[in-house]
């Protein structure tokens, strides 16, 4: 009863950022990129305001993570090593007054990747601990866990490829100058692969509502709820869970005419029931904002760090460059 509770609260709140006050709050387009996580169909940051009648957008978003962490107990264990280098192509379009769909082609690339050492130099730099770091390899590639004597999951060959492919429906169910409010339903297709970690073997379907509100001529709040139904995949398969959900919540400052700073914080829960940080149950913070051209190009910038430390990437940078017609 309390998780119910939470939840018609976070989605009274998100209502209620369409009842006051012209608003374009823009999240940055990043989620947990932690290597389990992201195989499954927890959404991107969605749309509150959908494209009018005959219009759409195009654009890529490039996310560059970085993860390295390991522990062992008495009956199980875990590494986490690895460089995840993801691009999506999104296109939209409006589909009527209050309708409106959205595709993504995604390629990614797993690796043992080339910014271990900036991280470390980066901890350094600000006191922060290493944690597991000191105990692997530089720039090394190992994704496993270990129940007892028995290997269920091993990966530490470099891939690359399609991955699974978002198809997403939307509904305003409200929109003024000062706010906005959408639903949208979406479908995860399985054209990635679940053996080289492009994708998670299974169709998933999330249902989001997301909202915006415009606070001042330079300020603007943003959130969105999502829960998701997850396919029988094939990775840990049994150790899988059947749902999970994830909040998104955010503030955008217009810092100075067309450049904008974004500040977001992104709670999940997990997608595993393993009782370590492979499970992806995470808090992530990230930082960034926008530069909006002339000629109508909106450029990303971003980069994410993680609050509930070694359960989701230690670094991600986030870029993108997208546009309405």
């Amino acid at each position: 009863m309390r998780r119910v509770g939470r939840l018609s609260a976070w989605v009274s709140a998100l209502i209620c950022l369409a009842q006051n006050s012209p608003a374009h709050a823009d999240p940055i387009l990043t989620r947990n990129q932690h290597p389990l996580v992201a195989l499954y169909g927890l959404p991107l940051p969605l749309a509150a305001r959908l494209p009018g009648a005959g219009s759409g957008s195009i654009g890529a978003t490039l996310n560059w993570s970085n993860i390295a962490t390991t522990d062992t107990t008495d009956r199980s264990s875990y590494t986490l090593d690895s460089e995840v280098f993801e691009v999506r192509v999104q296109a939209g379009h409006a589909m009527g007054e209050r309708f409106a769909v959205q595709g993504q082609l995604a390629w990614r690339q797993l690796s043992g990747g080339s910014l271990d050492s900036l991280v470390e130099s980066w901890h350094d730099l600000f006191s922060l601990p290493n944690g597991s770091r000191d105990r692997l390899p530089e720039d090394a590639l190992l994704i496993e866990y270990r129940a007892g004597e028995s290997t269920l999951l091993r990966v530490d060959d470099e891939s690359s490829g399609l991955a699974d492919l978002p198809l997403a429906f939307g509904y305003q169910l409200s929109a003024s100058d000062q706010g906005a409010v959408a639903t949208w339903l979406t479908i995860k297709v399985p054209t990635g692969k679940a053996a080289d970690l492009t994708g998670s073997g299974a169709i998933d379907v999330a249902l989001s509502l997301a909202g915006e509100r415009q606070l001042s001529e330079r300020w603007q709040l943003f959130g969105q709820a999502n829960v998701a139904w997850l396919g029988e995949g094939d990775v840990l398969a049994d150790l899988q869970q059947d749902f999970a959900g994830s909040l998104l919540a955010g503030a955008t400052w217009n810092a100075w005419q067309s450049l904008e700073l974004t500040a977001q914080l992104e709670a999940n829960s997990a997608v595993m029931d393993t009782g370590t940080d492979l499970d992806g149950d995470a808090v992530v913070l990230t930082i960034g904002g926008r530069y909006r051209t002339n000629s109508g190009w909106v450029c990303d910038f971003g980069f994410s760090e993680d609050l509930q430390i070694d359960a989701s990437p230690d670094i991600v940078f986030v870029l993108g460059l997208r546009r309405t017609f």
